[in-house]
């Protein structure tokens, strides 16, 4: 899943919209972690159901984590210009 190219920002917020998509990210991987842990402790009964949890926890992350690397990329680009 790509991310919506509305979300990036240019000019003199875009270091602060890196810092917040950077947090995005790691509240996106310790939601990874937790549906980890829950998945392996689920019941016999509820393992289906925490197993797909855990896999939209991590498209949730991918998704995190690509918005993150595009928006840092473009904000070094324009480092690197001026």
């Amino acid at each position: 899943m790509e991310p919506s190219s509305s979300i990036f920002i240019s000019g003199p917020l875009a270091a602060r919209r890196a810092a917040d998509l950077q947090l995005a990210w790691i509240d996106a991987a310790d939601d990874v972690q937790d549906a980890y842990v829950a998945w392996h402790r689920a019941e016999r009964a509820e393992r289906d159901n925490s197993f797909t949890a855990y896999r939209a926890a991590l498209d949730r992350e991918e998704a995190a984590a690509r918005a993150l690397e595009t928006q840092s990329r473009a904000l070094s680009g324009r480092l690197r210009s001026s």
